[in-house]
């Protein structure tokens, strides 16, 4: 096993908060365990989006959910305001401690998560169809992958949405985060043999971790259901300097273990910056593609989705062949 970055949760345990579901008196063990993270969002002026989350939350059927939800020791009232939150169908817990950022937290909610599988949903983003979560589970049950991935619905600061199709991206998923981990359902136990996240990564740590996923040979399902809308603008995108020199350490890393290749930092930069592959590693993008093949699964067989990824295959070679 690799170094893990995911604490005891024999020593969180006793500042868990535990709020059981009203409507059942409590449930049973969960089946998915959904992690929030969190950090003064009230003070941000984002209590109508974190209410938003916590109801899309509850409002989840057909699976049995533990809504974690790890706070960084907000001091803006953010706990008073879950603790006042009237939750129906599903468990809600509760750790407020401070944390030195995202990744820690989400290693926390790793660890205290009760869930065979975990989804981890950022406080300002929500579910918009009901049946996402269990629709991933199924998924993840019949295909035996470690992870699922869907499309999702991203939200501009101006309201208008846009949306993510990441199984027409996929030629490029080595190159650029092309999934969006709000998708994401993992198993438990898959997180737990990773180590979960790098803290060395402050930004980029969610890509790391499906990229040693995949170099470690798990495999990824893709669920054709779009059920999670995403808020844009977040820590990523206002610090797009850091995003891009972590992502071109992830990547040169990644490319080291999966194809034995030593990428110059130069290199690694420019296939962050380009999203392609120079023409002296045109090898590597065809080795790249042959791990695209057996790492994504149970993507649209239909003749026009087969006839698009042959298309977009094509294409970004040929850019590749021109760079």
């Amino acid at each position: 096993m690799m170094h893990s970055y995911i604490p005891s949760a024999k020593e969180l345990q006793s500042e868990l908060i535990s709020k059981p579901a009203i409507s059942m008196g409590g449930q049973k063990v969960p089946d998915v365990t959904v992690v929030t993270v969190c950090f003064n969002p009230l003070k941000a002026g984002r209590r109508e989006l974190l209410a938003e989350n916590l109801d899309s939350v509850q409002g989840q059927t057909g699976v049995a959910v533990e809504h974690l939800i790890i706070d960084g020791a907000s001091t803006d009232g953010t706990l008073d305001f879950l603790l006042a939150y009237k939750n129906g169908c599903h468990d809600i817990c509760i750790l407020s401690k401070a944390d030195s950022g995202i990744y820690e937290a989400m290693n926390r909610g790793i660890a205290l998560a009760r869930g065979k599988y975990v989804i981890f949903l950022n406080s300002d983003d929500h579910y918009h169809q009901a049946d996402g979560l269990s629709v991933s589970m199924r998924a993840l049950e019949e295909s035996g992958c470690s992870f699922s991935f869907a499309p999702i619905w991203a939200k501009k600061e101006s309201g208008r949405l846009r949306l993510r199709c990441p199984h027409r991206r996929l030629h490029k998923a080595f190159v650029f985060n092309v999934i969006c981990h709000q998708s994401m359902m993992f198993r438990k136990e898959d997180l737990l043999e990773m180590g979960g996240y790098d803290l060395a990564y402050a930004i980029a740590s969610d890509y790391d971790l499906m990229l040693r996923l995949v170099a470690s040979g798990h495999t990824g399902c893709f669920v054709n259901h779009n059920f999670v809308t995403f808020e844009e603008g977040g820590f990523a995108m206002q610090n797009k300097k850091r995003n891009m020199k972590e992502k071109g350490e992830i990547i040169k890393r990644f490319h080291q273990t999966a194809f034995g290749v030593n990428l110059s930092d130069r290199d690694a930069t420019s296939l962050v910056r380009k999203c392609s592959y120079p023409r002296k590693y045109l090898s590597v993008y065809i080795k790249s593609q042959e791990m695209v093949n057996r790492s994504f699964l149970m993507l649209p067989q239909d003749l026009t989705s087969r006839l698009q990824r042959r298309f977009n295959y094509a294409k970004y070679y040929l850019r590749c062949l021109l760079s």
